[in-house]
């Protein structure tokens, strides 16, 4: 008798597979990123037209657990939300498709994450309203990076251990996993950044689960240039959206990032 399993996902990405089947990858609350064969999900019934997963939509899912690192058989899905509003403006659906991104790159296939799952959904919710996007991004940014063990450190000198300077200029460097003070500052072009020290408090602050305050959009570009930075260096490549965010207010960052990199 097959044993069947039921959580959530979100659709983040999907693969035509022959003429009626698809490869889907779903975040879940319980077992990180899934990957399934879901066969016959885009036949035509008898009554209206199915075109498969919607990408970024919350679905129920029943499926058939196979060996870690192979496809899981889905058995059934139900749609539960499908964040319409994002598709309302360029500007939410690029966020969104930039959500995905970071959850295929910096997710663990198997590995539990019920609390990025559920920033993803709020991200979602509020790429979906048009709500503050430059600051939600870097919310779910800095949480993907807690996630996957790789957010660095904010509030004090990585190399020493000492306080930061209240204010002033202040060297981030991501190979270290974090800021330097001025007495341990080696700066190296290409692996560091020049920063502020505010900005860093203001990293800190949303690292820790503050909740975010309504900043100027020139401040967010500054804070997301940092996290950028970082993820720029862990991944040695830039990500796909990034480019497709150029000219807007969320991609100013890779333009500082690419300036620095040279």
């Amino acid at each position: 008798m097959a044993n069947y399993l039921r959580t959530e996902g979100i659709c983040l990405r999907r693969l035509a597979y022959s003429n009626t089947s698809q490869v889907a990858s779903f975040l879940t609350p319980d077992s990180g990123r899934l990957s399934f064969m879901a066969k016959g999900v885009t036949r035509a019934p008898k009554k209206g037209i199915r075109t498969g997963f919607d990408l970024l939509g919350r679905y129920e899912i029943l499926y058939t657990p196979r060996r870690p690192g192979a496809l899981q058989n889905l058995t059934y899905q139900w749609l539960r939300e499908d964040f319409h509003g994002i598709r309302h403006s360029l500007r939410s659906i690029l966020c969104g498709y930039y959500a995905a991104e970071l959850a295929l790159n910096f997710t663990i296939e198997g590995y539990p994450c019920p609390g990025l799952y559920r920033l993803m959904t709020e991200a979602l919710r509020r790429f979906a309203a048009g709500q503050f996007l430059g600051m939600n991004v870097l919310v779910l940014e800095l949480g993907v990076l807690q996630e996957h063990g790789a957010c660095p450190a904010f509030d004090h000198c990585i190399e020493c251990g000492g306080e930061l300077p209240g204010r002033g200029p202040v060297t981030f460097s991501p190979p270290d996993g974090g800021p330097l003070c001025p007495c341990c500052e080696a700066p190296e072009r290409g692996r560091t950044l020049p920063v502020r020290a505010d900005y860093l408090q203001a990293l800190h602050r949303l690292a820790s689960g503050a909740e975010p305050e309504p900043l100027a959009p020139r401040r967010v570009v500054a804070l997301s240039t940092i996290v950028r930075f970082h993820m720029r260096w862990l991944l040695d490549r830039e990500l796909r959206m990034w480019k497709y965010l150029q000219r807007r207010q969320l991609s100013k960052s890779l333009r500082r990032v690419r300036h620095h990199v040279r």
